[in-house]
Order: structure tokens, then sequence, then C-alpha cells
């Protein structure tokens, strides 16, 4: 035992590794004898069924794949669409090809084949339907866009001729064909892009309005040129009309194909190799079942070798520990007390600096490091008593070693950047107290410092909202102040109309607005243009509309504001010295006094219209209203005191 002792602790240790090392091999001979046996199986297992189990899922992903991407292009008609259709179909040949030679169950190669047609049979039928949706689009380009377009330039034509002549009738029932025409090709298009049934009714509603347009002006039109246009216009409508019809049926016969066969063969197809894959399954879990069982005995043959192994290096084990773990109780006594700040060690040192062992050099470094530790800790607490009474000029004064040059640099970087955080907090601080709005903190706040930093930041942050906040209630109060400006006094509405559509436009940073009055009349009421700002009126828009008619029209029927975004480029135009130019939105907003629409206000932004905008406006429609409708009643009760 003496001698035992006596050894360097890697000897004992190597010594012992090499008893525990035999034992190892004994039980390492004993495993590999029987994995041998299972071998074959597992080999199986991993390449075989793993490799059959891949290509069936891959089928099954490929085939969602395909559906996807040609229902995508059925709906949507975009090329990147068909081009990943055809990418995923080739995959799906390519993983088709590789099952025909990895499959050779019987069964399964029965399923594969049936996959293989049904692929076929989906590829033959998806072809049908991209050929029906090219003939249907060829059809809207060379008949629809065609005929549409020069029908509706004829029957402008009608209309602008008949207007010229006086004939006001004429010109009207041409505005009538006109319309219904522009309706047809507005629900041909909602069909074509939708596929509903109901655009097909309202497009055989429109036709028949055409149509009995068409039959008015057979009556009244007597001049030959126009009536030759009036024949052109209705000659193409019916040629427009017949091109829908062999669309509708286009259409029906491509959505009858994707029915009753694309959405039937994708989930057969996915069908029958998702019952492959469980096939696959099924024969994997009898062999795994196999190798489970040739598993267990090897495990019961390894556990009890492993058992008498434990035992030999259990004893082994204990009887090398105990040459070693008594010496280190010594050595654990001494870090629990530096643990705890306690450097008196010398007691426990001097028994193992006796040894002349691994031990007893331990011992020795023990009793220097301890040594050591008591001078940097002194200099710590001299440091840290610093910091404390807020002297941040006390440095470190001990020499540091090695990597404790680290807590020497931590020290003294301590002491700066708390120097540093001291004075961006003052900076900070005082630059609130004078209410700045941008100031932000310029130190690097580390650890519990940034809670300071994010309140300092969170600080400046509420200082802006409140001041933006209060730069809107300022922006909005002027405006109604100013507008109240513009309109007081005695005015006519003429006057009244102008300086108020002048004023927002320029107060909104607009670039056009346009003002327009309801006037009453014995048969009906109309929307007439009394003022405007930077308009240029074009050739074909109207200057009055009836109550519903287009966008103005409308908002005084639903008594609402309308956003329009998408403007054609002959309805408003910006008029300034570099040119015309179209606004990118406009807005439609009536004005009421007592519930009742007294006019609307027309818009044009070149910029997206703001929630505060708007807000604005809200607040001065009932002004305007008040205003406009105390005009006209002064403007009427000075004609009846003339009268």
């Amino acid at each position: 035992m003496n001698f035992f002792n006596n050894l360097n602790v890697g000897t004992k240790i190597f010594s012992g590794f090499l008893i525990i090392l035999a034992l190892t091999g004994i039980v390492g001979g004993m495993a590999m004898f029987q994995f041998s046996q299972f071998k074959a199986t597992v080999s199986n297992l991993a390449d075989n069924f793993a490799k059959e189990q891949y290509l069936s899922e891959q089928l099954v992903t490929q085939t969602l794949l395909i559906h996807f991407y040609a229902n995508k292009y059925i709906f949507d008609h975009e090329a990147e669409d068909l081009a990943n259709f055809e990418k995923e179909f080739f995959h799906f040949e390519e993983r088709l090809a590789e099952a025909s030679i990895e499959i050779t169950k019987d069964e399964r190669v029965k399923m594969l084949n049936a996959i293989k047609s049904g692929v076929q049979n989906y590829s033959e039928n998806f072809t049908q339907v991209i050929q029906f949706m090219d003939k249907r689009y060829e059809l809207l380009s060379k008949i629809l866009d065609v005929q549409g377009p020069l029908a509706e330039e004829k029957l402008e034509q009608l209309r602008e001729s008949a207007f010229r002549a006086d004939d006001a009738i004429a010109s009207y029932h041409a505005g009538n064909a006109q319309r219904a025409l522009l309706l047809m090709r507005l629900y041909a298009f909602k069909y074509i892009k939708i596929g509903n049934n109901i655009w097909i009714e309202k497009f055989d509603e429109s036709y028949q309005e055409a149509q009995s347009a068409f039959q008015s002006l057979d009556q009244e039109l007597q001049d030959p040129t126009r009536r030759q246009l009036a024949e052109i216009a209705q000659t193409t409508i019916e040629k427009y009309q017949q091109g829908f019809i062999s669309l509708q049926a286009d259409y029906n016969q491509q959505n009858q194909i994707v029915e009753t066969k694309l959405d039937v063969i994708g989930p057969q197809i996915r069908a029958t190799a998702t019952k492959m894959s469980d096939s696959v399954s099924i024969d994997f879990d009898a062999a795994n079942k196999k190798t489970h069982m040739l598993v267990d005995q090897t495990s019961r043959l390894l556990l009890i070798t492993m058992l008498i192994a434990l035992l030999i290096g259990v004893s082994l084990g204990l009887f090398i520990s105990r040459s070693i773990t008594i010496p280190l109780v010594s050595i654990i006594e001494m870090s629990n007390k530096m643990a705890v700040g306690i450097m008196a060690v010398q007691n426990n040192a001097n028994q193992l600096m006796a040894r002349q062992d691994e031990i007893g050099n331990l011992g020795r470094a023990y009793y220097t490091l301890a040594t050591y530790f008591s001078a940097m800790i002194d200099d710590i607490v001299l440091v840290a008593q610093g910091l404390k009474t807020g002297d941040l000029r006390v440095v470190p004064k001990a020499e540091y070693k090695g990597d404790f040059i680290q807590i020497k640099d931590s020290l003294e970087n301590a002491s700066a950047n708390l120097k540093l955080v001291v004075e961006d907090i003052v900076q900070v601080s005082q630059g609130l107290a004078e209410g700045g709005q941008n100031v932000v903190a310029k130190a690097e706040y580390k650890g519990d410092f940034t809670k300071i930093k994010n309140a300092l930041e969170t600080a400046a942050i509420k200082l802006a909202n409140a001041t933006a906040k209060n730069a809107i209630q300022d922006w909005l109060k002027t405006g109604q102040t100013q507008l109240n400006e513009q309109i007081s006094g005695e005015q006519d509405v003429v006057t009244l109309a102008k300086n108020i559509i002048t004023f927002l436009t320029n107060y909104l940073d607009a670039q056009v607005g346009v003002f327009y009055i309801l006037e009453n009349s014995a048969t009906e009421a109309r929307i007439k243009l009394l003022a405007s700002y930077a308009y240029t009126k074009r050739k074909g828009t109207a200057n009055e509309f009836k109550i519903g008619e287009g966008v103005v029209g409308q908002s005084v029927l639903e008594k609402e504001r309308i956003i329009v975004t998408d403007i054609p480029e002959d309805y408003m135009n910006v008029q300034s010295g570099l040119g015309e130019a179209v606004p990118q939105q406009i807005l439609v907003i009536p004005f009421l006094y007592e519930n009742a629409v007294k006019g609307v206000l027309e818009i044009g932004f070149f910029q997206t219209i703001t929630d505060i905008q708007l807000e604005l406006l809200e607040q001065l429609m009932p002004n305007i209203g008040i205003a406009v409708n105390t005009a006209e009643s002064r403007t009427k009760m000075q004609t009846l005191l003339q009268t």
C-alpha cells in the first residue's frame, strides 16, 4: 500500500486505465460477435427501405407542387407559374425514373405504374386547359380589345357630331349606347378575371340597353354620315357580343376539365403515392421487429458482461480514488476557505507540502496563491472604497500578473466609464431641462446602467411626441381660423366658392381643386362647377352631373367622401407654368347644411392624402355648408327686394 501511495498520480491512473481497457476489450469483442449477426438486417433497413420511403414521400410532395402551380397558373395566368409547373413536372418525372429502378416489389410496382398513367393523363388535360386559356386570351386581344375600342370611338364621333349639330336627342341616345358599351367591357373583364356567371347576366343587360339605344337612334337619325357611324358602332358591338359568347364557351369547357379531370386526377395520384409510402412503412416495421429481437438478445448478453466489468472497475476505482481523494480533502478545505475570503490556509498547506508527489506540489502552489490573493484583495478594497466615497481618481496599485491584469484593467475602466456615464447623464438632463427633443445619450451604458439610458431616451421620445401632437392641433386650429377669415363678410356665392377652394387647395398642399354647387330646378337637381383652382377643363369632361352620376354625383347621393386612386389621364389635370400633370389621388367630399347637401369639393393631390388632412376637412365641412347657405339666402333676399 505504501508503495502504491508513493507512486505518481499519473502512474496510479494509468494502471487503473490499463485494467479497465482490458475489461472493455472483452466486452467489445463479445459485442462485435453479436453485432455481426444483425448487420445484414440493419443494412437492408437503412439502404432499401429508406430509399423507397424517400422516393414515395418525394412523389407525394411533387404531386402537391404540380397541382398547386397548375391551379395557380389557371387562376393568375402568370408565365412564372407555368415555368414552375414545368420545372416541378420535370422533377416529378426524375423521381418516377428513380422509383422505377429502386422499387421492385410487385404490389408497389403496380402502384407506381398507376401513378405514371395518372401523371400522363394529368399532363394531357392540363395542356388542353392551357390551349383553352390561350384561345380565350387570343379572343380577348383580337376581338374584344379591338371591337370594343372601335365601337367606343364611333359612338364618341357620333355623339360629338350630333352635339355640334344641336341634335341633343341623338347625342343623348349615342351617350346611352356608349355608356352601355363601357359597362359591357367592364363586365366582360370581370368575368374573365373572376369567372362568376353574374357578370354574364350584367353583360347581357348592358347589351340589351345598347340595342335599345340603337333602336332609338335609328328612329332619330336623318343625317347619312351619322347614320353610318351608328350602323358601324352597332355592328362592332354585335361582333364584341359574339366574341364574348365564344369566350364563355371556352371558359366553361376549361372549368369542366379542371373540375372533372385535374381536381380528380391530382388527388388520386397523391393518394396512390401515399398508399405506396404506407406500404413501405409496413414492410419497414416488420423488418424492424426482427432487428429489435436480435438487439434484445445482444443487450442481455452485454448487460451481464458489463455488470461483471463494472464490479471489477468499481473496486479498482475505489482503491485508486482513496489514494487521491484523502489528500484532496485538505485541498478542498483550503479552496472553501479561500472561496469565503479566508486566506489563512498555512496549517493545511504544511501537511500537503510534506509530500513529494503532485499533491505536495499542489499544496505549495495553494500557499503561494493564497498569499498573492491577499495582496490583490487589499488593493481591490482600496479601489472600492474610493468608488464608494465618489473618489474616481483611486486606481489599483498592487502588482497584477498574467490573467489577473484583466482585473486591474476592469477596475481602471470601471472608474473611467463611470465618470463618462456621470458626465453624460448631466448633459442629457440639462438638454431635457432646456426643452431639447433630439437629446441622446452618447456614453456607452452597460449592465444595469442601460436602464438609465432607456429612461433618458424614453423621456426625450415622449417630449417629441407631445410636441408633434401640439403641432398637429395648432395646424388644425389655424386652418379653421383662416377659413373663417376667408368666408366672413357679405360675399356672393361665386366669390365665396373661389375663396374657399383656393384656400383649401393651398393649405392642404394639394395641386388642383374644383367647387361644385347643388342647383335644384323644377325637373331635377344637378351638381354644377362653380369655381376651381389650377384646374384645366379637357375636351369631353363634364362641368355638371346628375345626382348619382360619376364620382361627384355618387358622393352627393351617399353624403359621404370618396377617395379615388385609379385616375384616368383625361379625368382631371393640374395647370401650371411647367405644363399639365395628373394627380395621384382625388378626394371628393360633400358639404351639408341641416343634413341636406349644398355642394361638393373635388381636390387633387400628387401625394397620398393623410389622416390629418381628412380630419381638417371633416371639421371644416359644416362651416362651409353654413357659409354657402348664408350666401344663397342673401342672394335670394336681394333678388326679392329688387323685385
